[in-house]
């Protein structure tokens, strides 16, 4: 696994001897951060819909599309780019530093706020009991205290750097693997398969299509894919590795959250998606101390990574020319989500909190990335045509105009994700708004650039 060491990469191309992530890094980075919490809550959601949208989500769509977002890691581990510098070859040098090194900060900021609440108000539920822990989205003493504990213990692994985050994927994701299988077990042992396959689902306020959408959100908003794919010695182990960590560890704990909201709904004649939350689960089945235990590894665990992205987005912002030193960047978030901790605290359901989180985000990142990918793609056809052309892993990092072609399929993208559900909403009953977007981001990219694709210039 190599020595640990502070991190010292920044934005610049790591030469081969800098990589130190091997397949088996990236699979258990991303087990981590898909074994968490959040997994839970959204597989109680899915529950509500019934067993057949649980299966169809879980073994087939979620696998799908996270095939695009590990293509990303795919591409930072062949060009050494950061999440950033993806999106340059797409809208322009200066223009996507900006636009990204914006965006990936402030949403990694809010990931590690949604994770780390979940953390806490478990952590309160478990220590405090239930009757404290009901009146525990206020500013009570306990959540105050949760919320600072694990938020100064996150943010110290995150201002470390990669290597720190490496070692305490391997910790984290193996006491997760015991500790999580524990759960699962003593699930089954308790409530079986009958729930699952007899139970009619409860009237819920998320349809088929709006679950589909907010599974692509949930996957394309791992942002600091390219910050951890850059790290690893092979193209091939950053895109396997990142594609089987993340099905892997979200599929898991999404089927126990949903085996947990239908047992207890049986159990108790009531259905709630906030049965999913692990610490009420695991106090009822006599196991809080496993559940303090796999809710604190994993809130640190995924909110190390999401403040690492973060702080790669920052490092952006504040360079130029320099690929810099990125502790000061990293301890500036890590010092930041102590107090965006508290911001779900303003909010009355935190279910409604995480959806609207995850919808709002939506219309940023799935333009972007259909864009990126759909460029990618572009550059393949347009080398393949002139081969003579500039070599496409350059584009990354030589200074490159404004592709006004790519910020109007963005914008374009951005604009219809967010007013078709309002303008168009029966239209979308059957697809949702995520592959509509991603299909008229890409197309409309390519038929400006066709004109390009004719001459064989960029």
């Amino acid at each position: 696994m190599g020595s640990w060491r502070p991190d010292h990469a920044g934005l610049r191309p790591l030469e081969k001897k800098e990589r130190s992530y091997a397949f088996m890094d990236l699979f258990w980075n991303w087990f981590g951060d898909s074994a968490n919490a959040s997994s839970w809550y959204f597989g109680g959601l899915l529950a509500l819909a019934g067993l057949p949208v649980l299966l169809w989500n879980t073994v087939f769509w979620t696998p799908l599309i996270i095939l695009p977002w590990a293509t990303l890691a795919w591409i930072s581990a062949r060009t050494g780019a950061t999440t950033v510098v993806l999106a340059r070859p797409a809208l322009g040098t200066r223009e996507g530093t900006l636009f990204m090194g914006v965006a990936e900060t402030f949403v990694q900021l809010g990931w590690t706020t949604v994770t780390t609440y979940i953390g806490a108000l478990s952590l309160v539920h478990i220590v405090e009991g239930s009757a404290k822990a009901s009146h525990a989205s206020s500013f009570s003493l306990p959540m105050i205290l949760s919320l600072l504990t694990i938020s100064l213990v996150q943010g110290g692994v995150a201002a470390a750097g990669a290597e720190a985050i490496r070692w305490l994927k391997w910790i984290t994701s193996i006491l997760l693997i015991l500790l999580g299988g524990l759960e699962t077990v003593q699930l089954f042992r308790q409530f079986g398969l009958t729930p699952l396959l007899h139970t009619v689902p409860a009237p819920s306020s998320f349809s088929a299509s709006r679950l589909f959408d907010i599974s692509v959100i949930n996957v394309w908003t791992w942002l600091q894919v390219g910050d951890f794919g850059r790290f690893s010695k092979t193209e091939r182990g950053a895109f396997l590795g990142s594609w089987l960590g993340l099905w892997a560890g979200q599929a898991w704990f999404v089927l126990v959250g949903a085996l947990a909201v239908i047992g207890l709904g049986v159990a108790t004649g009531h259905l709630s998606a906030d049965d999913s939350d692990p610490s009420r689960l695991m106090e009822r089945l006599g196991l809080s101390w496993v559940a303090l235990s796999v809710i604190f590894l994993s809130c640190v665990s995924v909110s190390a990574s999401n403040l690492y992205g973060a702080g790669m987005g920052l490092l952006s912002l504040i360079l130029r020319k320099s690929p810099g030193d990125p502790a000061p960047a990293l301890a500036i978030v890590s010092l930041t989500q102590i107090a965006t901790a508290f911001i779900p605290l303003f909010f009355g359901s935190f279910i409604g909190f995480f959806t609207d989180f995850l919808t709002t985000i939506g219309g940023i990142f799935v333009p972007l990335w259909s864009l990126v990918l759909t460029e990618v793609l572009f550059r393949k056809r347009l080398q393949a045509k002139n081969p003579f052309a500039q070599p496409p892993d350059s584009l990354y990092w030589e200074d490159q105009k404004a592709n006004p072609a790519g910020w109007v399929a963005l914008i374009s993208g951005a604009l219809f994700y967010y007013a078709a559900p309002l303008l168009i909403p029966h239209a979308l009953e059957s697809t949702g708004v995520t592959l509509p977007t991603i299909l008229l981001t890409g197309g409309l990219f390519l038929l400006l650039k066709i004109p390009s694709i004719l001459s064989g210039s960029r």
